[in-house]
């Protein structure tokens, strides 16, 4: 999961080692006054690290920084009138989610707290509590335990997915809660205790599955696909048929899409009137058409939701245009095509097969790279689709098998489980035999639609494509239903 951007201002004792410990998931820039301490963090975290030199007093080397489109700015400097007037600037100037400061006294805690910061007493912070106070609200609990993450505090964000139910509607088998913060308050969790927004509480259980619900109490949930936009993508090539614009509004109906941008490879007044129809059917409450020559481009596609200053969520393609004529097949063109399209625009890309309404839905498990991403995804869509889900699995031959092999395989099967139990949902496991390729494709005809994660992809060449196949790539390529890609972690980040 993502941790979004992030701006350190002040590299001294606290925000350098605050600098050390947070993971490669944020993506940061450093402000502070003096080069060779940011030329010291640069070499600590690499050429990721933005840094700048200046006084973030200063509106405009905060806005340089690019504070008008952080998620969080956390200010560790230990004078309490620079956090203040950065604080200030802060909140007359940018619209930043989340700001984290350290107050030294009681007033200027005030002060700080006025300009809605959240706030650490200079005496009470260390480096590894703001560390856990950014990382998704999760506290690892130190001095008890074995201190494998087996017990965690996490705050239940107002959207979580499991904020506002009762405790006996969870039924948890790998994790409990152990008690429960409210307001000052301790709260005895119960089966009819409801979990309430800013509630601090105590987890215990098996450390994977417990990231796991520490992840939707306090993740942001929205509804599939808002996390990534609202805008409906859409190219239609010339010889796109009536089938795919049924598939595109087929989309536009169980998504809570607002906007659409259809992008069509060749304008006429009928199709203009059919993607009017569209937006006008399913409310969507803005509509624009763009004409693009030749086959559409990823980076014209970015280019595009700039332009209307539209983030997607969710990009459409007929196979036609994904995926290409049989002999394109045999290059890396399109792999190359879809990667960066996912990569560059940061939201699922959909290859329409002309299979919906999608009643039955398949997730491939050839590789553990990008299997929980597109499992959450495939769960999360359930609000607005019913559903059943399948983990496709291809068995492993006892007498060729690695012992790795089998661990992967087994760790795949405790990553459904886990998942199944979370979103207390049924996830039922399909065991096939055979090529793993061939076995996949038969069994797909049964489906309405395939998830799988881009992350799941390899990097081959030409001729390491002939030895030894890309097999989550040469399924998608096989697949005759539709196909739904997830993107990497990475595009994400």
């Amino acid at each position: 999961m993502a941790s979004g951007r992030t701006i350190i201002i002040g590299l001294g004792s606290v925000g350098f080692q605050l600098l050390r410990l947070l993971s490669k998931d944020f993506q940061l820039t450093c402000i502070d006054t003096r080069p060779d301490i940011l030329e010291a963090a640069r070499q600590l975290k690499g050429d990721s690290l933005v840094t700048l030199v200046g006084d973030a007093t200063s509106r405009l080397v905060l806005a340089d920084a690019g504070a008008a489109e952080a998620d969080m700015v956390v200010v560790t400097t230990t004078s309490e009138a620079i956090n203040i007037e950065v604080a200030r600037v802060l909140y007359e100037h940018f619209d930043v989610p989340r700001v984290v400061a350290i107050g030294i006294t009681q007033k200027g805690i005030e002060q700080l707290e006025a300009y809605d910061v959240e706030v650490e007493g200079l005496f009470a912070v260390s480096a590894i509590g703001l560390r856990n106070r950014l990382e998704a609200k999760t506290k690892t609990v130190t001095g008890i335990g074995l201190g494998k993450n087996e017990i965690l505090e996490v705050e239940v964000h107002p959207y979580s997915r499991l904020a506002n139910k009762p405790l006996s509607s969870l039924n948890p088998k790998s994790w409990r809660i152990g008690i429960i913060y409210r307001e000052g308050n301790i709260v005895i969790p119960r089966g009819e205790t409801i979990l309430r927004p800013k509630d601090r509480i105590i987890l215990l259980g098996d450390p994977k599955v417990l990231k796991t619900v520490a992840d939707m109490l306090t993740f942001r949930f929205t509804l599939f696909p808002l996390e990534y936009g609202d805008t409906l993508v859409a190219y239609i090539g010339p010889g796109d048929s009536t089938d795919y614009l049924e598939e595109i509004a087929y989309l536009a109906s169980v998504y809570p899409l607002e906007r659409a941008l259809f992008l069509c490879g060749g304008r006429s007044e009928q199709l203009d009137k059919s993607l009017q129809t569209i937006a006008e059917k399913h409310r969507l409450t803005e509509m624009v058409i763009e004409e693009v020559p030749g086959p559409v481009q990823e980076k014209t596609v970015k280019e595009l939701l700039q332009k209307h200053g539209r983030r997607a969520g969710i990009v459409v393609l007929s196979r036609q245009a994904a995926i290409g004529s049989f002999f394109r097949r045999f290059g890396h063109g399109r792999k190359q095509f879809l990667r960066e399209l996912s990569t560059l625009v940061g939201c699922p890309v959909l290859i329409a097969g002309g299979t919906f309404p999608y009643a039955e839905v398949a997730v491939p498990c050839y590789e553990p790279n990008g299997l929980q991403s597109a499992l959450e995804t495939t769960l999360e869509m359930t609000s607005a689709i019913d559903y059943r889900i399948n983990a496709l699995f291809v068995t492993l031959s006892p007498y060729i098998s690695s012992e790795q092999e089998t661990d992967v395989f087994d760790e795949m099967t405790k990553t459904v489980a886990d998942l199944g139990l979370v979103y207390k949902a049924s996830i039922k496991n399909v065991i096939l035999e055979g090529n793993p390729i061939r076995s996949v494709e038969e069994a797909l005809g049964r489906y309405n639609l395939m998830v799988s994660s881009i992350g799941s992809w390899r990097e081959n060449s030409l001729l390491g494509e002939l030895f030894r196949p890309d097999v989550p790539w040469r399924i998608v390529l096989a697949s005759p239903v539709s196909v739904l890609l997830i993107p990497p972690v990475e595009a994400l980040a």
